[in-house]
């Protein structure tokens, strides 16, 4: 067998999942000896005879044991795993040079939740898409490992409540990859394992290379000035997203609750000034939402931004 799977991430809101592909025999083209390293960061997951073993095909969630070795068990075990909640929001954005194939992205991780947090953040870019008949009957591989940024031990943090941290890293785009099919993936990860074997992956986000700004963009645009970030948040009556963009340009506002079931939607377009968009916590019958963990994503022809809404 020559692949595995590594770090199952839910992300940003419900519906999206990352899922990392290893490959851990050197023999074969997709090896990276970054991702195979990182596998041994989580104990050995699978008791043969009397000894532990790691073995592929394995689906790691949050490092437990508790994965599985057939493709046909890994849905279930995904789905339940995208739609918990998590105590942080993250938004990504960066750079991409493309006739030097080279770049820099950044991750935001807000602590949403009432306590100090402390864990590491770790990115990787991944690519989609590879056709490769490999000898376990794998033909197609995605999200595969290319190149963790710098390296797989990440940046230790700790958030109080309600603060933030952004960590960027620079990345290059080798030759034979795809930039069109790489992403980059980001997650922040609890140091302490637990006696199941968990350390619970809190959070994570996923941005494609394609996504990106321009470089010569970048110059004149902040980054941070496109981030229609929910205020107040958490929120009690409503809140609103504060954003600017170039006149008659569309924008669209969708709210998913935790299911992935979108429950409200709000159209518009620029003024190309500084504009206010209210959610009043209404769902599109006009019925007002329930307490909870709110999803968002906001859709422009230039820009995909996702988070989270806590309503108290």
């Amino acid at each position: 067998m020559s692949s595995g799977t590594l770090d199952q991430i839910a992300i940003n809101y419900p519906g999206r999942v990352a899922v990392i592909e290893i490959h851990i025999d050197a023999a074969f083209p997709l090896f990276n000896t970054e991702a195979n390293q990182r596998r041994y960061f989580y104990p050995a997951p699978y008791l043969y005879g009397s000894s532990w073993v790691y073995v592929t095909p394995w689906l790691w969630i949050d490092g437990t044991k508790r994965g599985r070795t057939t493709y046909a068990t890994w849905q279930d075990s995904i789905l339940s795993r995208m739609n918990r909640p998590s105590p942080f929001t993250c938004t990504m954005w960066g750079i991409y040079n493309q006739s030097a194939g080279n770049g820099t992205v950044y991750a935001k991780f807000r602590n949403d939740s009432i306590a100090s947090i402390t864990g590491r953040i770790r990115f990787v870019l991944t690519e989609d898409s590879i056709y490769y008949a490999g000898p376990n009957g794998d033909n197609w591989h995605n999200h595969v490992a290319r190149d963790y940024l710098p390296d797989t031990g990440g940046t230790p943090v700790t958030i109080a409540p309600g603060d933030s941290v952004i960590v960027s890293r620079n990345f290059t785009i080798q030759s034979g990859w795809n930039a069109n099919r790489c992403e980059i993936i980001a997650w922040i990860q609890s140091n302490v394992m637990l006696p199941d074997s968990t350390k619970e992956i809190w959070q994570g986000g996923m941005i494609k290379i394609s996504q990106l700004t321009a470089i010569e963009e970048h110059i004149s645009q902040k980054p941070l000035a496109m981030e229609p970030i929910p205020i107040p948040n958490p929120c009690v009556n409503n809140t609103k997203f504060i954003f600017k963009l170039g006149k008659k340009e569309t924008y669209r506002i969708s709210i998913f609750d935790v299911t992935g079931r979108k429950i409200r939607e709000i159209k518009g377009y620029g003024s190309g000034e500084e504009q206010t968009v209210e959610w009043n916590l209404n769902s599109d019958s006009g019925q007002r939402v329930k307490s909870g963990v709110y999803f968002y994503r906001f859709i422009t022809s230039n820009t995909e931004k996702s988070g989270k809404i806590v309503i108290r």
